[in-house]
């Protein structure tokens, strides 16, 4: 009963070994009970005397470390009948035990366990003896409630180096220990931190549209020139004093272009400096009335803006005018 079971404990060990850690770790102390069954060894019997396989129970308190390891302090105790003799061999001690969990999974989280500790050895008529014992073993644990109550069940090989001067026995001993019991944590299940509420980012309002620019245009109508002139006809210089002098008090705080322009005739270039130069003197007429001269801009556009057909004198003469444009209102 010695090295082929000791062979398939270790076995067990490294196949285990590559598991993975899980779940949030529970840091309570806990509360470890449970009864055993232990298969004793059989280099205990001594010819007549035959030493029963024994019943027994343990209790101890224990906590998780990290996320792979429990440590416990466990009191354990058992009771072998001797059969061809009567009475009894009991064993009570005290260990200290280490888990080492493969995962935390509530439904199944396996665990390899290594024990260190003392049994004091009581054989009926002979004297107590105490003496270290090892133990090594697979086990797992399932939750049983939401609280974190869990199932637990293990299988142990001990070493048991008891000396109790039977004659003919051994001074150590392999024996095989079947466990089954619950962990009780104490206290209440630590809260989890709440969700962070969303943060609800308020849209910035919606600038609104920036005003369209202000493009009203007035013809000044009958404000023409002759062809290849920038002389204001008194004709022309009357209407100003009328139409043009009333849309500007009218908007006493409008900025506007004095746009000039001609028909077709000549080349572009003499047109557009023609252009400028009538839309300059309507500006400087407007100067004279009393118009802020800040407040208007002379630009001509020569002949690309026609109104009129250039084929014909009536619309040449129609498309030699004068518009006043309201650029902005201040």
């Amino acid at each position: 009963m010695t090295n082929k079971k000791q062979l398939l404990v270790a076995a067990g060990l490294a196949a285990l070994s590559s598991g993975v850690l899980a779940e949030t770790l529970d840091e309570r102390v806990y509360l470890n009970l449970g009864l055993s069954y232990s298969i004793l060894d059989s280099d205990r019997d001594v010819s007549p005397v035959e030493v029963e396989n024994a019943p027994g129970g343990f209790i101890g308190v224990g906590k998780a470390i990290n996320d792979w390891l429990n440590l416990e302090l466990n009191l354990k105790g058992q009771n072998a009948d001797l059969d061809g003799a009567g009475g009894s061999w009991n064993q009570y001690g005290a260990s200290i035990d280490g888990l080492f969990f493969f995962n935390r999974s509530p439904a199944f989280a396996p665990f390899a366990v290594l024990s260190a500790g003392v049994l004091q050895s009581d054989l009926s008529g002979v004297k107590k003896d105490t003496a270290p014992v090892a133990e090594a073993g697979l086990g797992f644990m399932h939750d049983v409630d939401d609280d974190g109550a869990k199932l637990r069940v293990e299988a142990r090989h001990r070493w048991d180096f008891a000396d109790i001067n039977i004659p003919g026995g051994n001074s150590t001993y392999n024996d095989w220990i079947l466990m089954a019991g619950v962990t009780i944590p104490i206290g209440a299940r630590p809260q989890s931190a709440p969700e962070p509420r969303p943060v609800v980012t308020m849209a910035e309002p919606t600038p609104p549209p920036a005003p369209a620019p202000v493009t009203e245009t007035v013809v000044l109508k009958g404000v023409n020139f002759c062809f290849d002139c920038d002389t204001l006809s008194g004709e022309a210089q009357a209407i100003l004093d009328g139409d043009a002098m009333a849309i500007v008090q009218h908007h006493p705080n409008a900025t506007f272009e004095v746009a000039g322009h001609t028909d077709a005739v000549g080349s572009d270039a003499y047109n557009q400096s023609l252009s400028q130069r009538r839309a300059g003197s309507v500006s400087a007429y407007l100067v004279e009335k009393g118009v802020d001269a800040s407040r208007m801009t002379a630009v001509g556009y020569g002949e690309s803006q026609p109104v009129a057909d250039n084929s014909t004198e009536a619309g040449r003469a129609e498309n030699r005018r004068v518009e006043l444009r309201i650029t902005e209102m201040r």
